[in-house]
């Protein structure tokens, strides 16, 4: 039986359909271990090449202290038009658990920036900021991904 509310065997989304969406374009939250324990959680963009997630951070990112320290973290993309039109409207979100990698390759960080720019604002403005975000000294972040949870609340017949 489908649900509106919750995950289930039947909502879930195929290895497509989450590379579909994961390719689009779209914003995610990542979260990260603080020292204490804590969750350090923000929005985040990022570049799906169909095996990890990767981010581009600027040098003063909290998310880069924490991942030093402990690799954990979590990212989440999600979609919730219930909001605005109501439960037949569905949700839904692909959340995974991984290890983070960093890495301060130049050739890598200027690629994955202008990756990252191209999918979320489009080729022409990575054109134009990739240079000057690149002066803020960057580090490429790869979510390396343990576990999935997905879910369409459209997906399956009620």
């Amino acid at each position: 039986m489908s649900s509106k509310t919750t995950a289930t065997k039947e909502n879930k989304l195929t290895n497509n359909e989450v590379d579909e969406r994961l390719s689009a374009r779209g914003m995610a939250r990542m979260a990260s271990y603080r020292p204490d324990g804590m969750i350090h959680l923000t929005p985040i963009w990022y570049h799906w090449n169909g095996e990890t997630f990767q981010m581009t951070l600027g040098a003063g990112r909290i998310h880069l202290k924490n991942l030093a320290k402990d690799p954990r973290c979590s990212i989440l993309i999600d979609e919730d038009p219930r909001i605005e039109e109501g439960i037949g409207a569905g949700a839904w979100a692909i959340m995974c658990r991984g290890t983070a990698e960093l890495s301060q390759d130049e050739k890598l960080i200027r690629e994955v920036t202008h990756a990252v720019l191209s999918k979320t604002l489009g080729k022409e403005d990575a054109d134009a900021y990739t240079t000057p975000i690149m002066e803020e000294g960057r580090t490429i972040v790869t979510i390396i991904p343990k576990d999935w949870l997905t879910w369409d609340y459209n997906k399956a017949a009620d």
